[in-house]
């Protein structure tokens, strides 16, 4: 009874962790080739907030909104006024139900809200500018922004990649793994046709050529999943995925783009030829 019971080798595990490789790996290509356009993209939309005196006249207002509106510094229709009762909504409370706030005014201040052009948010050009807005607007009570949060950000950058660099150290390790025992398996399961072909003088380049072809498909739709779910990362993130493929240098996304499931074929490829040369050899 035990005679027949065939073993079958599963393909799913190797073939996700392989996957979970090359995306790990594409990630971090991405990130090499897109962060330019990032951090620019991340300048440009990382709000400056302005806020105004609590008692401000509706002159005064349109006076600074028309002032920030002329500046070339500022980009294009991201001037935007901000009331206390928006505030309100934006952190989701509700004045009739808090008691903390006195005749049941709202604690915020008008806001006007505004994006720079990248080259502008610097943190000198920064500077210059709150200065400049809170000398002559008096209307003006302070200028808030959070320039650490991109100047950080590729130091924060290398720091995330060596931690996916560890990370795709370990599942790199983990799919030899996996593809080594999956392979074995498998020729443990065809054992029989193996020794067959053998009795009848195959020649070791025909015994292999299926597990192989077999591997390299496997894993080349393994880095073609893991290059979707790049782009849909991206897509996620940044919203606009055809600008900014544009703005990149098309030979290298070609290169990384065409060159990650054909390495994700190889690997498998690679890794099921030396286990077939092992299994070959001691038989």
């Amino acid at each position: 009874m035990l005679r027949k019971i065939r073993i079958r080798p599963n393909y799913l595990i190797p073939f996700t962790s392989t996957t979970i490789v090359m995306l790990i790996l594409g990630l971090l290509g991405a990130a090499y080739l897109f962060s330019g356009e990032m951090v620019k993209w991340l300048k440009e939309s990382t709000d400056i907030a302005v806020e105004l005196k609590m008692d401000v006249e509706e002159e005064k207002l349109e006076e600074v909104v028309n002032l920030l509106r002329e500046d070339e510094r500022i980009l294009p229709g991201s001037v935007r006024h901000l009331p206390p009762e928006e505030a309100l909504e934006v952190l989701g409370l509700d004045l009739g139900t808090m008691d903390w706030w006195e005749d049941g005014e709202s604690p915020f201040s008008h806001m006007v809200i505004y994006n720079l052009h990248h080259e502008w948010f610097e943190p000198a050009e920064l500077s210059v500018m709150r200065r400049q807005i809170r000398d002559d607007m008096d209307a003006v009570v302070e200028v808030h922004y959070q320039d650490r949060l991109v100047l950080d950000f590729h130091s924060n950058l290398e720091t995330l990649a060596w931690w996916f660099a560890g990370f795709g150290g370990l599942f790199l390790l983990l799919s030899v793994v996996l593809i080594y025992n999956t392979t074995k398996l498998a020729l443990y399961a065809d054992r029989r046709e193996i020794e067959t072909m053998e009795l009848v003088g195959a020649s070791r380049t025909f015994i292999r050529k299926p597990y192989l072809l077999k591997s390299f498909l496997l894993g080349f739709l393994s880095g073609v999943i893991a290059l979707a779910l790049i782009g849909g990362i991206i897509q996620l993130g940044y919203g606009d995925m055809i600008k900014l493929v544009k703005e990149t240098e098309l030979e290298l996304l070609l290169i990384t783009g065409l060159g990650l499931p054909v390495a994700a074929g190889l690997f498998c490829l690679v890794c099921t030829w030396l286990t077939l040369n092992q299994f070959l050899k001691y038989r």
